[in-house]
């Protein structure tokens, strides 16, 4: 299914949930948000998970200066435009301003100041500590009283975490996605379209899981890749730069991969924990690969890239390229980039940190970049 199929298939879907009373709560991606309190509430999450182009850039720099990361800067541009398959967006009830990052904080209060969408504040700690659990726990009690409010009704721990369990079946169908021996593109496509679906597409995820997980990939001359940094969201071209090139990306490391669907819990926590908020609370501060776990977040993932690199290196016989997407002024990812790459590269990993924005005038400089890396790879 074309990109644009799913637009309109999720623009039909939001209707019919508004139609059912429900209300559409938006916010920009990232993985501390509780969807879960979301869906317990009757309600639907909307992640933006929507890649740019020139157009929606520029739109957004009446609000903000050009120097803002360039998808906060298409999220405004988005309800600036409201390009025709984004119509959707009409549809949004409330919107999450959250502290994820600058850019985060900034173009949420734009989009509810200057869009008239009434605002839900939900911030985070960039800590892991104990002062930081007991911060997020206060929030997390404070969104629930203000959807409380919104569904003029209580939300019981009941609820709450009969969500939970769902939520925590749909990272294991991620996961499950994710380890599918397909081309990187079409398992992207598919966990993007999971990722603003949620839970309700699950049926459709099993099946495709049971009709491809004994394929076998036919992508033999491909360079095997796995992405980190930011995620490669909807309308993005950079995953067909990749494969043009002669690469193949068989591991996203990313929030819309393996940084999501980490956050699992296993069956036996429910059997003992009665308070949902302690659930939530737990995952929050044992995210280790959150870029809020400060301060070991950049060692905890040149660990994790490592272990994957050499266990794969050990299964295959294969080295994986390592991508390090970064989009322009991500303050998170930007500024770690070359600690990161030379760290990976003293333990003999080769690194491409690719740092874009959503510009069509540079695409042409970015794939003579990969291929060159792809080649670098293969000739070792």
């Amino acid at each position: 299914m074309e990109t644009l199929e799913i637009f309109e298939e999720f623009s039909l879907y939001l209707k019919e949930m508004k139609s059912q009373g429900k209300k559409i709560i938006a916010f920009i991606s990232h993985d501390n948000i509780p969807e879960e309190l979301i869906d317990a509430a009757g309600f639907i999450p909307l992640r933006l998970i929507f890649a740019g182009n020139d157009e929606l850039m520029d739109a957004s720099h009446d609000y903000l200066p050009p120097s803002t990361c360039a998808f906060a800067q298409t999220c405004i541009g988005l309800f600036a435009l409201k390009p025709r398959h984004f119509n959707f967006l009409d549809l949004v009830d409330y919107f999450i301003v959250s502290n994820h990052c600058v850019s985060d904080i900034c173009a949420s209060e734009v989009i509810c100041k200057y869009f008239n969408i009434p605002r839900l504040n939900f911030y985070i700690s960039y800590m892991r500590n104990p002062n930081s659990e007991k911060y997020f726990r206060l929030e997390v009690s404070n969104f629930r009283k203000n959807l409380e409010e919104i569904r003029n009704g209580p939300i019981s721990d009941d609820m709450i975490i009969e969500s939970i369990k769902k939520y925590n079946e749909f990272r294991k169908v991620i996961k499950d996605i994710n380890n599918l021996d397909i081309k990187g593109s079409i398992k992207l496509k598919l966990m993007q379209k999971a990722f603003l679906f949620g839970p309700n597409i699950l049926p459709e995820l099993r099946d495709f899981i049971a009709s491809n997980e004994n394929s076998i990939s036919n992508n033999s001359k491909s360079i095997d890749l796995l992405l980190t940094g930011c995620s490669i969201f909807m309308n993005d071209t950079l995953i067909d730069l990749i494969e043009e090139g002669g690469g193949n990306i068989v591991f996203f490391d990313t929030w819309i991969g393996y940084n999501y669907y980490s956050q699992q819990f296993k069956e036996s926590t429910y059997n003992h924990v009665k308070n949902p908020i302690d659930l939530l609370a737990s995952r929050y501060i044992n995210n280790a690969y959150s870029d809020h776990s400060v301060p070991n977040f950049l060692e905890n993932r040149i660990t994790h890239i490592e272990e994957i690199y050499r266990n794969y290196e050990a299964k295959t016989g294969k080295r994986l390229g390592i991508i390090n997407h970064i989009i322009k002024f991500c303050d998170h990812m930007s500024l770690m980039s070359s600690f990161f790459k030379n760290n990976l590269q003293e333990k003999g990993i080769k690194v491409l940190n690719v740092e874009r924005d959503y510009s069509r005038a540079n695409r042409g400089q970015l794939s003579t970049r990969i291929e060159a890396y792809l080649e670098m790879i293969q000739s070792e």
